[in-house]
């Protein structure tokens, strides 16, 4: 006999070959009942449910399909007359949605400050790299590798040039012991920096695919996050207009363009931090500007479910841009 979870307004029921078999009740205070539904798979006596019955939550199920037919008829066991029921329901789901925003700003704001903190950490990295490569060039500069992170690998690994496997000898200075752990050093510390750059890649990536998973679809979470940032918060970004997230990144530029304009021919900016993304950078020249549109056009929609109704309706967006995208290239 399979036993089926699911909550409204009233509370948590267990629902079984169409009846009740067991419930929580959540009271009549709007904002603890919105509280309680928000999280109501945490709660201490469903988890004990679940568990004793082998209850199953996944939505939608028989018991949410029960609570939506049978609200009226279970509303009296809960101590609520018609005349209370709708201005209860009412008061819970402007509860409900207070709940809802408060909690995805305090999460974007941390992804702001998580993206932002991986910008600082990649000019740190490129900056101390640069400063490695020169460092150890005076030692071998016949040694190039174009990957940053497997060249500061060998160099902490390896340290004297005579330990590289292709060395044949060598115009750079000869490095004493002390020189050589030095460096070492400084490459294991650098190393330490680009681990913490795959976590904060990896977090990011998490929080952002759960937070916007709609802008996620059509970005990836690097670029969400980054686009994320520029607009300070995501309720910002989901009362943008599509002109505005498209050039969202390219202010100083536009500010340019806004103070020579009659004076001098600067040449308005097509784009911002959207150019990065691949179906942009990569598209003929003439057809950029045409598929940043489309793309910021579809982000506007995507932002706004993200902040306003958490439906994820990304796999759907992002066929309906890719078929824009076809189009416009084809033109």
């Amino acid at each position: 006999m399979a036993i089926y979870l699911a909550a409204n307004p009233l509370g948590v029921f267990a629902v079984s070959e169409g009846k009740i078999v067991w419930k929580l009740l959540f009271g009549k205070d709007s904002l603890q009942a919105a509280k309680k539904l928000n999280s109501w798979k945490t709660l201490p006596e469903v988890i004990e449910t679940i568990k004793r019955f082998s209850a199953l939550t996944d939505q939608p199920n028989p018991a949410s399909e029960y609570l939506s037919t049978h609200l009226r008829e279970i509303a009296p066991e809960a101590g609520f007359n018609p005349g209370e029921l709708g201005l209860f329901l009412s008061a819970t789901g402007a509860e409900l949605s207070k709940l809802s925003i408060t909690s995805t700003e305090r999460r974007d704001k941390i992804i702001v400050q998580a993206v932002s903190a991986l910008n600082d950490l990649d000019k740190i990295l490129n900056l101390k790299t640069e400063r490695l490569r020169e460092w150890f060039g005076l030692h071998y500069p016949e040694f190039s590798m174009r990957d940053h992170e497997k060249f500061v690998t060998e160099i902490m690994a390896k340290g004297s040039r005579e330990k590289f496997d292709n060395y044949h000898g060598s115009h750079g200075i000869s490095f004493k012991a002390e020189d050589i752990s030095t460096v070492q050093l400084y490459a294991t510390a650098l190393r330490t920096d680009y681990e913490l750059r795959k976590k904060l890649e990896a977090y990011l990536a998490v929080m952002v695919k759960e937070e916007m998973p709609n802008t996620t679809a059509l970005l990836g979470t690097l670029l969400a996050a980054r686009l994320l940032a520029q607009a300070g918060a995501l309720e910002k970004l989901a009362k943008m207009s599509s002109s505005t997230i498209q050039l969202l990144g390219a202010e100083k530029a536009l500010f340019r363009f806004m103070k020579a304009r009659g004076r001098e021919k600067v040449k308005a900016p097509k784009f911002g931090i959207l150019f990065t993304h691949p179906d942009v950078s990569g598209a003929p020249r003439d057809k950029q500007g045409k598929i940043a549109r489309l793309l910021s056009s579809k982000l506007t929609i995507a932002a706004r479910a993200d902040f306003y109704s958490k439906e994820n309706k990304g796999e759907a967006l992002l066929k309906e841009y890719k078929e824009k995208v076809a189009e416009a290239l084809r033109e």
